[in-house]
């Protein structure tokens, strides 16, 4: 008994260390289209085709932004398309984020989070509602972001400098 629990021990932190240095690459699915890619995110996330609110292409990277809706309210998620030796695979590191609350009247109008790609590219996102035509306020300057028209959820993708 002495011999297998520092054993045990052992094992599980081997096994955690090397999960943590695979860089998720083996999870992915890789598929021919990007179309295909696209399918397989949504049945991933849960979502329906309609939900996709954009596509970005930044940096040599392409973002597909989605729309969700969870109990508390109205979310967003950002995934990014991989592209490696002609295929295709949908990489999603972050959490969806709650963009309106509905048991909230007050909520904050611009989120933003850090995020990196499946290639190792960081980037900045920036998403939140409008009723309007929003600005953006980056760390660089003020911009004019994609807005999804229907929902009112604005978005935003530049590389983190």
């Amino acid at each position: 008994m002495k011999v297998l629990l520092p054993f045990a021990i052992a094992m599980i932190a081997l096994t955690g260390c090397s999960a943590i240095a695979d860089n998720g690459t083996s999870e992915l699915k890789w598929y021919k289209t990007k179309e295909e890619t696209i399918n397989h995110g949504i049945k991933e996330e849960k979502i329906k085709k309609e939900d996709i609110i954009g596509e970005v292409s930044e940096n040599g990277e392409t973002f597909v932004i989605y729309k969700k809706q969870f109990e508390e309210g109205l979310g967003v998620g950002v995934s990014s398309i991989s592209e490696q030796e002609g295929k295709f695979a949908w990489y999603d590191p972050d959490q969806d984020v709650l963009v309106k609350n509905d048991k909230v009247k007050k909520y904050s109008s611009q989120i933003s989070w850090g995020t990196t790609t499946q290639s190792g590219k960081y980037f900045t996102i920036y998403t939140g509602l409008s009723e309007d035509h929003p600005i953006v306020k980056t760390r660089t300057s003020e911009v004019s972001p994609a807005i999804d028209k229907e929902s009112g959820i604005y978005f935003y993708i530049e590389p983190a400098k």
